[in-house]
């Protein structure tokens, strides 16, 4: 295997490109065919693309430090306004369809592992496929980290696997609504509603219009110390690998006790997405599709039947219950790829009155796909 163009020593060089990376695409934004597509696919193929010619090590203690310091801090930052009451309250269809497309998400994780041989780690990567798929990248390596994964060696091909699959989804949720049967068969007032394309030039949903610097500071102070109370909470229980879930656990408590949090706080949102989008391209530059090719390709054809199970089932009961064909597929998007995705889904098509309830539903996914995860781990085990 030849040696990086920037050694994995390189911190400066290797932070400056996940960087410009992320801001790259951010600035494509401004292109109707990524917001289509996601500036988040764009920032993985990317990262994966630059480990996988070799211009970036595959390793480096600079993605370490983006796991440990960086992702707690944007955990509680991107859930300063998951309220379970007010998703409860706002997300109305798109919510229940999405619990419906995460127990489809389950059904496939343990069907799957009941019929497929994926070796001794079985149920651990039972685990972190369902929590990916219910609440998205992050929730990968959360549950990765909580079930004793982190570090494995089939990790980054499970990773791997995933991104492929993940984008596979992404593009058929974009061609299922436009499908002339799907429409026929199931209430499309969303689809009949929206306007035929999407104005150029539209704003990104990244910008930050008004930035009030106390706001701001104050965001990061409460992140980092719910970061902090959540690393020793799960340290003196004994579980130090539950940092990550316990850290969920008390942004989600802390979004519900107070719901009027968030107006106080500036910046917060768009904060945690750039430290995603950092966390997502350190990651992806993990994913060796080299060795998923050598080393696991079931992986591929594990996450796929998950993919299917899910939507057959989503599909499904949204027929018997008339669900609307674009909020199915907002649940579907929001469920496999994360808030990120229904997003571009929805702003996409033209279903602007999906799109809060989808990122409400994401926030969801976010707070629970971990501990779904670790649950079906230990079913399995």
């Amino acid at each position: 295997m030849s040696l990086p163009v920037i050694g994995p020593e390189q911190d400066f060089a290797l932070w400056a490109i996940l960087l410009a990376v992320t801001a790259f695409s951010f600035w494509c934004e401004r292109f109707v065919w990524v917001r289509k597509y996601s500036s988040v696919t764009l920032v993985i193929v990317i990262a994966i693309a630059l480990s996988n010619f070799r211009i970036i090590p595959s390793a480096a203690p600079a993605y370490d430090v983006v796991w440990d310091y960086l992702v707690p801090i944007a955990i509680p930052l991107l859930l300063f306004q998951a309220d379970l009451k007010r998703i409860a309250t706002e997300a109305g269809p798109t919510l229940i369809a999405f619990f419906v497309a995460a127990t489809g998400v389950v059904a496939g994780a343990i069907i799957a592992a009941s019929v497929m041989d994926l070796g001794p780690q079985e149920a651990e990567l039972a685990g972190i496929f369902t929590g990916t798929y219910i609440g998205g990248g992050l929730n990968f390596f959360a549950v990765a980290d909580a079930t004793g994964m982190q570090g494995s060696s089939i990790l980054a091909a499970a990773y791997a696997a995933d991104n492929v699959v993940t984008n596979l989804h992404f593009l058929l949720v974009i061609v299922i609504p436009g499908v002339a049967w799907m429409v026929h068969k199931y209430p499309s007032r969303h689809i009949a509603n929206a306007r035929a394309e999407t104005r150029e030039g539209e704003e990104s949903h990244q910008r930050v219009v008004s930035l009030d610097l106390t706001g701001w500071l104050l965001a990061l102070a409460l992140a980092f110390a719910l970061a902090a109370i959540g690393k020793t909470a799960a340290a003196l229980a004994g579980k130090p690998e539950y940092a990550m879930l316990t850290i969920t656990a008390l942004a989600l408590i802390v979004a519900t006790a107070f719901p009027g949090l968030a107006q106080s706080l500036s910046g917060y949102h768009e904060t945690g997405t750039i430290l995603i989008y950092v966390f997502l391209a350190s990651a992806s530059a993990a994913a060796d599709v080299w060795e998923l090719i050598e080393l696991a390709p079931i992986l591929v054809v594990y996450a796929a039947f998950i993919i299917f199970v899910h939507m057959a089932i989503l599909f499904g009961v949204g027929l018997l219950f008339r669900f609307d064909l674009a909020e199915l597929a907002v649940a579907s998007a929001v469920c496999i790829g994360g808030p990120s995705s229904a997003l571009a889904l929805a702003s996409a098509k033209g279903w602007r009155d999906l799109i809060i309830p989808g990122v409400l539903a994401g926030s969801f996914g976010y707070a629970s796909g971990s501990f779904i995860g670790v649950m079906v781990t230990e079913w399995l085990r």
